[in-house]
């Protein structure tokens, strides 16, 4: 397990299990790498290969910009919570 920093205490690229615990709280590594694939098909950072993480600042300014920090407006509750894993139920129900 991860120590816990704060977002503005990583390094500029920082790594999974650290952004995980950051964005989180501490334990939610395995919760972090099932919803990560959704944010990034909304424009989330990817990993820089190079570097080896993902860029810090870019993730606090999807996060800011996703929740309209960036424009002075706070949007209350941008996104339902999503049901992990309830696709597979729906798919093998049909099957059935």
């Amino acid at each position: 397990m991860s120590r816990f920093q704060p977002l503005d205490k990583l390094p500029l690229f920082a790594n999974e299990q650290a952004l995980a615990t950051a964005l989180l709280g501490p334990g939610k590594v395995e919760h972090w790498n099932q919803i990560v694939p959704l944010l990034e098909r909304r424009g989330f950072p990817t990993i820089d290969g190079l570097m080896g993480g993902r860029y810090t600042p870019a993730v606090r300014k999807f996060f800011d910009h996703n929740y309209r920090i960036d424009d002075g407006q706070v949007a209350a509750a941008p996104h339902a919570p999503a049901e992990l894993g309830s696709w597979h139920s729906k798919k093998n129900a049909r099957r059935g």
